[in-house]
């Protein structure tokens, strides 16, 4: 049913059951909002929404507040103002008085309510909070003192993460935020996510940054400092920046990199080319021996912590393929290394997502003392270090990566985002089995709506079930799906911990517009254009170069193990 209500006297036309806020938003009328998150249940916790509507004695939540016939609501009245005003700056009152140190000055909710609301001086005084900051995690890097008590960073690690490492505690004007038993992250349920630091409006939920130790390194004239890229990365950065397919985005962030005083630049693309082409052997013997169960891909650092935390059942099952990202570093550095002592050579992976700083830090990626990988730039700290550094990105000469690892295919982009690595896959088994002469092979994607979807392919003999799930909390959904329907058709599964997949990672630039996965989803799309090669098998370098190493491409250094984490819940 819908009916007429006046804003600001003006008559809009509503449908029963719509919120005061999801009107106002879709009529353009802006709503200020701390708690509030799309498809989450309102909470009215902050209580910024508030309005005023005609007849009531208070002023209502928007966010919770369910529109009636012939209301009269007042939106930005002198009562409302005040009101929204004295909200915020009590939340000011115990805050950290430190933005110019902030790494998020400049894009914190609080600092521009404060602005709008022309938060001029502090009225109310509070003592502040002394809680000790919490850096024990590779990733995540916690400061209670700039907690505003939103609940965001609570709610999506629980009803969407379900890992529940964050959790308020006491009650009160001592409630706070915190990790099981004040303890630190390190030994909590996180999965290293970071989707926690993209809803967090202030600056208590950042990344851990390696961009110090990375300058450092730079600057040591006895290391060699070897950069790795991700084709998402490039994306990420390209749809950032408004760069076109036609830009070069990865020959403009290779140049870049150079500028800042790398030795090499290296494409991580030959890497996810060999990553896809071990796991559709793995998948592929698995269907021929008939064993049950699907596998699932290995590739994200999140969801394998999640398995090895939450369902450590699943593990005989998981992929031992190195991800792409410790392939590389494998490669260069143990390989590849030019005669050059492996201990001088420093490997930077620029990817998407903060989950990679914890893979590289684990011990199956280390061997006496040497890491393969030694540290992880973001989308966020590479966007830092470029204006650190003086760079426009848009004023700067693309340059070649170097050689060996130049030659790709596309699957280094479709695995930035969900669904691409089956797709991948898909492609590799068929080449596996069809050899190039079948051109007639095609990965339909289903066009059900959601996070979820499967496809099934008929592939020489046999018939190949695929899925991809994003988001932990549909995984599991789906996970349970298939062991209480005992499905048997389903052989590959692939997880991503983040929504949309790593488009939608922890490490990329935090805003508060929802399309921007998809956006990142499409640059990455449309830098396929750019690429000749469709299949990971076609690489020709990915055999040479392997040979070359004395590696043969079933190599036992180019896989690895799992094992159950023991954790406080």
């Amino acid at each position: 049913m819908s009916f007429t209500i006046n804003v600001n006297n003006a008559p809009i036309d509503v449908q029963e059951g719509e919120t005061l806020l999801t009107i106002m938003r879709g009529k353009g009328i802006k709503i200020p909002t701390l708690c509030h998150m799309k498809d989450f249940a309102p909470s009215g916790a902050c209580r910024l929404c508030v309005v005023e509507v005609e007849g009531k004695r208070d002023l209502v939540t928007s966010c919770t507040y369910p529109a009636e016939p012939g209301m009269v609501v007042k939106t930005n009245s002198s009562r409302v103002i005040k009101a929204r005003k004295a909200i915020v700056e009590m939340l000011l009152a115990n805050h950290p008085d430190d933005c110019l140190y902030c790494e998020r000055n400049g894009n914190c909710e609080l600092q521009w309510l404060a602005e709008e609301l022309h938060v001029k001086e502090r009225r109310f005084y509070s003592k502040k909070n002394s809680d000790q900051r919490d850096h024990s995690s590779s990733s995540v890097y916690r400061d209670p003192a700039k907690c505003i008590l939103c609940n965001r960073c609570v709610r999506v690690c629980e009803e969407i993460q379900l890992v529940t490492a964050l959790e308020f505690i006491s009650k009160g004007n001592k409630t706070k935020v915190n990790s099981a038993f004040n303890k630190g992250l390190n030994i909590s349920s996180c999965i290293d996510c970071g989707q926690c630091i993209m809803v967090c409006p202030t600056g208590a939920l950042v990344d851990i940054s390696h961009i110090e130790k990375v300058q450092s390194a730079i600057n040591n004239s006895k290391k060699t400092t070897i950069a790795m890229i991700s084709a998402g990365f490039a994306a990420s950065v390209a749809e950032y920046y408004g760069l076109k397919q036609t830009d070069n985005p990865i020959g403009i962030v290779t140049a870049a990199l150079k500028k800042m005083g790398f030795s090499k630049v290296y494409d991580m693309s030959l890497a996810n080319d060999l990553n896809v082409i071990l796991e559709a052997r793995l998948l592929k013997e698995r269907v021929e021996k008939n064993i049950h169960g699907p596998l699932f891909s290995s590739c994200c650092p999140s969801w394998v912590e999640y398995a090895e935390k939450f369902i450590p059942d699943t593990l005989p099952d998981l992929s031992s393929v190195k991800s792409p990202q410790q392939l590389m570093g494998r490669l260069i550095k143990y390989e590849f290394n030019e005669g050059a002592n492996r201990e001088n050579i420093y490997t930077v992976s620029f990817m998407p997502c903060v989950a990679n700083k914890f893979e590289c830090s684990r011990e199956e990626n280390t061997s006496r003392g040497i890491s393969e990988t030694d540290a992880v730039i973001t989308v966020r700290e590479f966007i830092r270090m470029l204006r650190s550094y003086g760079l426009n990105i848009n004023h700067i000469d693309p340059e070649k990566c170097e050689p060996p690892f130049d030659n790709n295919s596309n699957a280094g982009l479709q695995m930035s985002f969900s669904g691409g690595k089956a797709e991948a896959i898909a492609q590799q088994i068929n080449l596996m089995s069809n050899g190039q002469n079948n051109k007639g092979f095609k990965f339909t994607v289903p066009k059900n709506p959601g996070s979820r979807k499967e496809v099934k392919i008929k592939i020489g003999k046999h018939e190949y079930g695929f899925a991809w799930v994003s988001g932990i909390m549909e995984f599991q959904k789906y996970l349970n799906h298939l062991k209480e329907e005992s499905r048997t058709d389903i052989h590959y599964v692939e997880v991503m911990a983040c929504s949309g997949g790593c488009a939608g990672g922890g490490g990329q630039p935090i805003v508060i517009y929802a399309d921007k996965q998809k956006n990142r989803k499409k640059m990455a799309q449309d830098l396929q254009k750019s690429i000749s090669n469709s299949v990971a098998g076609l690489n020709s370098d990915l055999v040479k170069y392997t040979l070359l190493a004395g590696l043969p491409e079933n190599a036992p250094e180019f896989y690895t193990h799992y094992h159950e984490r023991n954790i406080l819940k």
